[in-house]
């Protein structure tokens, strides 16, 4: 017996139609779009969690981070205009490839001290992650609704993201749950974390290209110009380049980049490695449950969206002062009794884990309020595409920056951490500035949203 016999047909088509918006909705986007960047950058952060990418010392996974950031700071500006041309979703799916053998890289280097496979492993991962991390950003949020950006757009993307740090984590804490001393975590972590990571590239293909997209409100996707022509790319890329807010944004990219160098290396230092696991599963867990909380707050509907910007950052830059103080009368502390292994069973392990739980948390409200910045400033899928791939430039560079620093013996952690809290102080008036030029309506958006309004109207069918 057929389907068709046992259900109606009219049913039948209903429910086929209500699966396709489903899979079409942009609900549904966000969602695979976070279990991508869950296989591919939430593993690799769950890693860099760890301190050191899992390592005893890290000097040479900082080194392999320079090759990373320098190669994102030329090409995430390539990536946005290849994925204007060719699409995003094509772009986010070459940005699932390379970050396998950096993960093989760090297993090898483990085992058998093989230190040139990390270089290698580097260049492949900055290569997938200049295309992965800014067509993920432009899918992100220009997909949604543009009431729904802060939770939608941001949030569920960076949430799941956060997912796969809590899987990677858990199973880290596992293989490592023995491991009270300093030193390298178990190396059967990183075989572990491979395979989740070759979930990334067939997750892709279910992402819609954008004029497939269905919105609960009707509207399009707005996909900007239509010449997709390099010459035409080219210069929107030098239009957007010389527009003043993205110029202002990027000083406070290039310092929320700088700050997890000093972390990572100070986990390295003082924790033992079932404590580096367990931290790096608790702020997974916690920054998950952030994400959603912020997301929700920055679509409140009751303050304007100019306002919001505003205050949120008056606020995080007050906290953020508030972080490096704390952190640098810590890392003074920690500096003049020498040695120090902390385990969780130490006294002082609950002191030196909540500055890295608020170091965490301070970073995750920067990084959702900034991305939640730049959907509010434009609304086409083109033009956040170029301008992510811009302010990932930035960020790649203070990541390079602080990874060069930090794989150097000579520079002392305390040196490290008032270096990155002078770049965060230094960033502070320009985002102030970037701020207060937040829209309470995307540019372009009204004019695409009276356009998609038209095209909801002329669809409904007129009774004679």
């Amino acid at each position: 017996m057929s389907l068709s016999e046992v259900v109606p047909e009219q049913e039948l088509v209903s429910f086929k139609e209500k699966l396709r918006r489903f899979y079409r909705g942009t609900l549904f986007q966000v969602i695979i779009l976070g279990m991508i960047s869950f296989t591919q950058p939430g593993i690799w952060s769950a890693i860099s969690n760890l301190g050191a990418g899992g390592q005893a010392e890290p000097y040479v996974v900082n080194n392999s981070y320079v090759v990373t950031f320098g190669i994102m700071i030329f090409l995430s500006p390539v990536a946005a205009i290849i994925g204007n041309i060719v699409g995003m979703r094509w772009v986010l799916m070459f940005g699932t490839i390379g970050y396998v053998p950096y993960s093989a890289a760090l297993y090898c280097n483990t085992v058998y001290g093989t230190q040139w496979f990390m270089l290698f492993g580097a260049a492949t991962c900055g290569l997938s992650a200049s295309a992965l991390w800014t067509a993920e950003a432009a899918i992100a949020v220009s997909y949604p609704e543009p009431a729904k950006r802060g939770l939608n757009a941001v949030a569920i993307w960076l949430a799941i993201n956060k997912i796969g740090g809590i899987a990677a984590s858990a199973v880290t804490l596992a293989l490592n749950i023995n491991g009270q001393q300093k030193g390298n975590i178990d190396p059967k972590t990183y075989l572990a974390l491979i395979g989740l990571q070759c979930l990334g590239l067939p997750l892709s293909f279910l992402i819609s290209p954008p004029e497939k997209v269905i919105r609960e409100d009707g509207t399009k996707v707005s996909m900007g110009n239509p010449d997709r022509s390099l010459k035409t790319q080219i210069f929107a890329l030098g239009k957007v380049f010389k527009r003043k807010e993205v110029w202002l944004l990027i000083p406070v990219f290039i310092s929320n980049g700088w700050g997890g160098t000093y972390n990572g290396n100070f986990m390295a230092a003082y924790f033992s490695v079932r404590s580096r696991a367990l931290l790096s599963f608790l702020n997974s867990a916690v920054l998950a449950i952030l994400d959603i909380v912020i997301g929700r707050t920055l679509d409140l509907k009751r303050f304007r969206r100019s306002l919001k910007a505003r205050y949120t950052w008056l606020i995080i830059t007050a906290l953020f002062s508030a972080m490096w103080i704390w952190t640098i009368v810590l890392q003074i502390d920690f500096a003049s009794k020498g040695s120090i292994s902390l385990d969780w069973t130490d006294s002082r392990f609950s002191y030196a884990a909540g500055n890295n739980f608020f170091f965490k948390i301070l970073g995750e409200v920067i990084f959702v309020w900034v991305y939640w910045i730049i959907g509010t400033y434009d609304s086409d899928i083109d033009t956040l595409a170029l301008t992510s791939g811009i302010v990932r430039s930035g960020e790649s560079l203070g990541q390079t920056l602080s990874s060069k620093v930090g794989s150097l013996k000579k520079v002392t952690l305390l040196t490290n951490i008032i270096v990155a809290a002078i770049v965060f102080w230094a960033s502070v008036p320009t985002t102030t500035w970037a701020s207060w030029l937040v829209p309470d309506v995307p540019h372009s958006s009204l004019e695409e949203e009276d356009r998609s309004a038209d095209e909801v109207v002329a669809a409904i069918p007129v009774k004679a």
